[in-house]
Formats: structure tokens, sequence, C-alpha cells
């Protein structure tokens, strides 16, 4: 599935992309709020800036993907921990990518 299918389904209502193959997918500032992507591959792939508040990350892997400035208020994090903030620093990410590896 590539970033416009991933946009396309999402405008369309789709909220679901759990397990999806979404390695090295590029979705800056995309609007994702709600999506439930629950054990999907985002390994190198491109959030930034993107809104995730209230989405599902639990389980997924996000090695090597970048998120700095995505909204993660929220939202479930890989370690199931529910976010509450916005993520503005490399390193403070980088904790998070690593969580299931």
């Amino acid at each position: 599935m590539d970033a416009n299918e991933v946009l396309r389904r999402y405008a369309a209502g789709e909220r679901n992309f759990r397990q999806a193959n979404l390695k090295g997918i590029s979705l800056i500032k995309a609007n994702l709020r709600e999506a439930d992507f629950t054990g999907a591959n985002l390994k190198n792939s491109d959030l930034s800036d993107s809104d995730l508040g209230s989405a599902n990350l639990n389980w997924v892997s996000l090695r090597g993907a970048k998120i700095n400035g995505a909204n993660l208020r929220g939202t479930k994090m890989p370690d199931g921990r529910i976010h509450n903030d916005y993520l503005n620093s490399e390193h403070y990410a980088l904790k998070f990518c690593q969580l299931l590896e």
C-alpha cells in the first residue's frame, strides 16, 4: 500500500490499517487521527508533523521511522501507553521507534 492509497482510504472514512505493510511510506503532515495501525510495519517511514491524535500504534514497528513534530495526543504507543504530547526532539522520538525491536 502506498501513501496515496492510505490517504484515499482515510479520506473515504477507513480507519483500519491493522497489519498493513507501510515500510518506508512518506506521510508527512498527513491527517491520520484515530487510525488503527495495530501491528503495522512502519519501519523507515516518515510521519513527521503528521496528526496521529488518538491513533492506535500498539505493536507497530517504528524502527527508523521519523515522527518528529507529530501530534500524538491520546495516541496508544507501541509500549501500550497513551501519549499526550507532540514529538519535538529526534532523541525523544528514538526511544519510541526502538520499543519493539
